[in-house]
């Protein structure tokens, strides 16, 4: 019998698909838009802060849309490995 407080008997709790799928699209959902509005929120403060309004905000809210852009691609990739069941990346490289 283990000591008390030893967790070495218990269960690992491991979430069920359902969930899982879940976490991750509930992560994109606060993931894309969180870069865009962040990256405009850092714009405006920069702006105020420097009086260069509105140069600062354009210039970091096209980064943050592209990079927004740029993640939504590689998550699009990661779910259409997930669906045809490979769950890893091929190799397309020619030999």
């Amino acid at each position: 019998m283990g000591k008390v407080g030893d967790r070495s008997n218990r269960r690992p709790v491991i979430p069920t698909p359902f969930l899982r799928r879940a976490g991750l699209y509930l992560g994109v959902a606060f993931e894309l838009p969180g870069t865009i509005l962040g990256s405009l929120l850092v714009g405006y403060l920069l702006d105020n802060h420097f009086g260069s309004s509105p140069w600062l905000l354009i210039t970091l809210g096209l980064i943050g849309f592209t990079a927004a852009f740029m993640r939504l691609i590689q998550w699009a990739k990661y779910f259409g490995r997930q669906s045809d069941g490979s769950g890893s990346e091929k190799d397309d490289t020619a030999n």
